[in-house]
């Protein structure tokens, strides 16, 4: 059975992957914050608004935080080496 990538290697990318994807949910949740802004008097009390609202209401830059965290942590060598 060949081996795997190391534990290591396989968070490295996981948590890089996640930022990369936050960072893509945080440039659209920016479009949507827009078309908030920027939606006519009258519809500010609409059901889009409140779509609007929710999107832009998720924690992204917390999550986004957390993930590049992770992806700098100093991770465990083990067998003695840390």
């Amino acid at each position: 059975m060949a081996r795997g990538k190391s534990r290591t290697d396989r968070w490295r990318e996981a948590a890089a992957a996640a930022v990369a994807a936050l960072e893509q949910l945080r440039e659209v949740q920016e479009e949507y914050q827009e078309w908030l802004d920027n939606l006519p008097e009258g519809l500010d009390q609409s059901a889009v608004a409140d779509k609007l609202n929710e999107v832009c209401d998720l924690d992204v830059e917390g999550a986004l935080d957390t993930c590049n965290e992770a992806e700098n942590v100093d991770l465990p060598l083990g067998f003695g080496r840390d």
